[in-house]
């Protein structure tokens, strides 16, 4: 990776000041980060990544790009499995994944982590402390991942390395032949690198696209905002979501619509909260016959407007837990198709296609 020269920067937010100081960026600061505020008591601050095609729609060959420098600067691995952490990172995991085994052509396996309790084997349960959804589930994944010997996992961000942390000792307590772990992030922010490495009693590995440390002051008058329902009912969704998923280690890959559109169109595709790399994979195939394409997903993370948060639709989500849902940064007077994607029988909330306008429509994929 390009290597840029230290950096500092103060970010104000109405929640409190934040202050940044950038160790080496692979890419501009201002390409990579914007800023917002969580309806969240717990942290007032929230990074927004430009490139992972979440909170800001991005087109499918700016994430490419990044996931091809992430891959590009793992260290060498002979047996790895990786995983994604669910909701925001499951796209970003498994397109370093795939990326890794394109630049390599070696095999790997991989998972990402999920909020949703099916009848399949569960391996394990961890905590993400600082979440507005803490709990994160880990399906076993069969036996080719249980016998890897690297773990490799990938989140959107790391701050202080608690969550890796705590996903990594449950894996490694299972499985004592890991010999690496590789932690994966866009933005590593961790200031206790060696403390985490003690903790795991082997080598460990950090890649980024950026380095830094970062303080937050809140502001004095801030009143933090209630959080809304963000949890889910916990209830038995083996109905609702497929039985192949890579949730469960299952990454065959998309089987892809045959859609014909006009090379002057604008098009967004639109994932649903985990299930977004299948949205990128439809972005990727028409971006080449189409003017614009665009790709991002909806969310459960609730963050205010304003700031890095131009526009937000909120609805139902589509998995019958019974809390909102939003989509933020998506005006769809842009576009002149929106396609949203989604798997299994989770259909989307008719509210959330009524707001996207008559150009939408919703894409089952499998």
């Amino acid at each position: 990776m390009a290597v840029s020269e230290a950096d500092s920067r103060t970010v104000l937010l109405p929640s409190g000041t934040l202050t940044l100081k950038i160790d080496r960026s692979a890419l501009p600061l201002d390409d990579l980060l914007d800023y917002a505020v969580r309806r969240n008591p717990r942290r007032g601050f929230l990074f927004v990544s430009k490139v992972l095609g979440k909170h800001i729609p991005v087109t499918p060959h700016t994430a490419k790009q990044v996931w091809t420098l992430l891959a590009a600067a793992l260290p060498p691995l002979t047996q790895p499995h990786f995983i994604g952490l669910a909701e925001t990172a499951t796209a970003l995991g498994e397109g370093v994944f795939q990326t890794w085994l394109e630049q390599t052509g070696r095999q790997a396996t991989f998972q990402h982590t999920t909020r949703y309790l099916t009848r399949r084997p569960l391996l394990l349960r961890f905590d993400e402390p600082h979440s507005h959804a803490p709990a994160h589930l880990l399906y076993d994944p069969g036996e080719q991942a249980r016998v890897a010997r690297e773990l490799v996992l990938v989140d959107d961000e790391i701050s202080t390395g608690t969550t890796l942390q705590n996903l990594a000792v449950a894996w490694l307590e299972l499985h004592p032949q890991v010999k690496r772990v590789v932690l994966v992030s866009l933005t590593d922010w961790c200031g206790r690198r060696g403390e985490l490495a003690a903790a795991l009693g082997v080598p460990v590995d950090f890649v980024s696209v950026l380095r830094g440390s970062f303080s937050f002051t809140t502001a004095p008058d801030w009143q933090p905002p209630q959080l809304p329902a963000v949890v889910g009912n916990g209830e038995d969704k083996t109905e609702l979501l497929p039985t192949l998923s890579p949730r469960y280690g299952d990454v065959a890959g998309t089987s892809l619509p045959h859609l014909t559109f006009s090379h002057t169109d604008r098009v967004l595709v639109l994932g649903m909260g985990e299930f977004q790399y299948p949205a990128y994979a439809l972005a990727a195939a028409l971006a080449p016959s189409v003017a614009r394409c665009h790709w991002s997903a909806t969310t459960r993370s609730p963050i205010l407007p304003g700031l890095a948060m131009g526009r937000t639709l909120t609805f139902s989500d589509s998995v019958d837990d019974g809390i909102p849902n939003y989509l933020y940064n998506v005006s769809p007077a842009d576009y002149d198709h929106i396609l949203l994607t989604y798997e299994g029988r989770c259909e989307p909330d008719p509210e959330l296609l009524r707001e996207l306008g008559p150009h939408a429509r919703a894409v089952k994929l499998a």
